[in-house]
């Protein structure tokens, strides 16, 4: 009776420990891709303030980069009045649907 008690206390135990195991993997993955999300955000932001701030007056609107591999989903929009760029990154990750937004204030190069 005593070694059934013993295993039965051993097993809790080590499904407890895998338990950890799964939710530190989904915690990493979900880092990773908001890392991910993070840097399209900020490469899309400079991207957008060098056409927007007026270094390069002959360049034409750039695209936002859009999905890239199938996960990520980049929208961008420039709030003249305000000179500020937003840009919204989505993604379906191991936690569910998730976004991060980045915004970008552009000093307007004629005022000094």
């Amino acid at each position: 009776m005593e070694v059934l008690i013993a295993m039965v206390i051993l097993t809790i135990a080590l499904l407890a420990l895998a338990g950890v195991v799964v939710s530190t993997t989904m915690v990493m993955a979900h880092t990773i891709d908001k890392e991910k999300a993070v840097n399209l955000g900020v490469e899309t932001l400079d991207t957008l303030e060098a056409h927007y701030c007026g270094c390069d007056p002959e360049a034409e609107e750039p695209e936002p980069p859009g999905e890239r591999s199938g996960k990520f989903n980049c929208q961008s929009d420039f709030d003249e009045t305000n000179r500020m760029i937003t840009v919204v990154v989505q993604w379906d990750g191991v936690l569910g649907s998730r976004e991060v937004t980045l915004e970008r204030f552009i000093a307007d190069p004629e005022m000094k």
